[in-house]
């Protein structure tokens, strides 16, 4: 997914990506280039380590659980 370009940058290299805005926007901040990047990767395996199984995934778990649990 490509977006059109908001930063101003003007120079080369040229790019029309909006993640490349962003980290041209983290350089100019004084900020490591890709940061961005590590942050979201942080905050996706921490939101995934909360999440809890349902439905079916969850109602599988609870029956190899018990199976488990009789033998």
């Amino acid at each position: 997914m490509t977006k059109n370009c908001t930063c101003g940058f003007e120079g080369t290299p040229e790019h029309n990506d909006f993640y490349d805005c962003v980290e041209y926007y983290e350089e100019k901040n004084g900020k490591t280039k890709g940061q961005w990047m590590i942050d979201w990767a942080k905050r996706s395996k921490k939101s995934e380590a909360k999440r809890k199984p349902s439905g079916f995934s969850a109602w599988i778990d609870n029956a190899e659980k018990k199976d488990d649990r009789d033998e």
